[in-house]
């Protein structure tokens, strides 16, 4: 099965010809369900193929926002791709995505999708990038005076006010920050008022206010009645609080589906709670990150070292691969997983 986003329409945003909200948009929201997901790559008589995802199943709701997190390779930039259309063409996806109960396409103004990377003219102004996106991307039977305002809207929306008449900037020309330019990366994409939205790691290399100040401008778009996947890596702990529900991903299976709060609840469950004082999130991703074997094994292997891991700390005791089996079975048979289907079953009818 596939979702592709491939009309030129305008019947998927949220404007008619002159400009105004369109009454079949109105109130427009989009339930996404995905069943038995999986993702494989094709040998093409090469090696072993991959499987890059593994059924998965989950839901995502207008007004909330998601957070896909896991280890690097995990397959969360997959779990974006295959969701939004985006996959390549040697990739082999199989499984249900459905949109408001239904295979279809996601035609243009109804998906919104912000990459990884800025993609901005660094001589531009803040405002001028987003009045030439909209020039492009809005109804041309639309004034040059509500284009002004849609621009003017999704600028104090943003809130880059303060750096509207500011040019962007490049390697050779000073500009503005780097949460400024997600921000406006967002901006450019919100124009169209998509009612689905992907976001590929927008916090990366920003600190921690400008992490802040993005995924808060994210939610209050949600807030409009949008529904918001973004992928993130190692939010802190106030980035964290901010979500809404939690997809956590490792070697593409799903070790946690649910509210963003409850998460910590079910690692305790699964008998690796989450020290006090330390971030949830780092929590989870010590708990299923291969990586920290190796770190373990070094210790071990260090006559200087090798007396300080004697603990009875299952994350130190355990390899996290086994970690990361025991949290995929636990779920698998959790309460957690029994909601998220009888969840899906009802957003599907929707």
């Amino acid at each position: 099965m596939e979702i592709e986003v491939g009309s030129t329409s305008w019947a998927g945003g949220d404007y008619g010809g002159g400009g105004e909200m369109s009454p079949a948009r109105r109130g427009g929201e989009a339930f996404l369900v995905w069943e038995d997901l999986t993702v494989v790559l094709p040998n093409f008589g090469h090696g072993p193929t991959k499987k890059l995802l593994h059924n998965l199943n989950g839901y995502a709701e207008p007004g909330r926002v998601m957070a896909v997190m896991g280890p690097s390779g995990s397959g969360k930039s997959t779990l974006l791709d295959s969701l939004a259309g985006r996959l390549a063409r040697n990739v082999v996806m199989t499984g249900n995505i459905l949109l408001n109960g239904k295979k279809r396409s996601l035609d243009y103004g109804v998906v919104a999708y912000v990459t990884q990377e800025d993609v901005l003219l660094g001589t531009l102004t803040v405002r001028e990038t987003l009045i030439y996106s909209a020039h492009l991307r809005l109804p041309s039977s639309m004034s040059r005076n509500e284009i002004k305002g849609i621009v003017e809207a999704t600028i104090t929306e943003m809130g880059l006010q303060d750096c509207a008449n500011r040019q962007i900037g490049n390697w050779q020309l000073r500009g503005i920050s780097g949460g400024e330019k997600k921000r406006l990366s967002i901006a450019v994409e919100i124009l169209i008022r998509p009612r689905l939205m992907f976001l590929d790691e927008p916090t990366s290399g920003l600190d921690s206010a400008s992490a802040f100040f993005v995924i808060q401008s994210i939610k209050n778009i949600a807030r409009d009645g949008r529904t918001v996947i973004s992928s993130i890596h190692q939010p802190s702990s106030e980035v964290f609080a901010l979500f809404d529900d939690l997809y956590l991903l490792s070697g593409g299976e799903t070790v946690y589906f649910g509210e963003a709060k409850m998460a910590t609840k079910f690692f305790a469950e699964a008998g690796f709670p989450c020290p006090s004082r330390r971030n949830p999130s780092d929590h989870f991703l010590r708990c299923i990150n291969s990586d920290f074997d190796v770190v373990t094994a070094t210790i071990k292997g260090s006559q200087r070292l090798r007396g300080r891991d004697q603990t009875s700390d299952p994350l130190v005791s355990m390899a996290t691969t086994n970690i990361k089996n025991v949290l995929v079975d636990k779920y698998r048979h959790s309460d957690y997983a029994r909601k998220s289907k009888s969840k899906m079953k009802q957003i599907s009818k929707v």
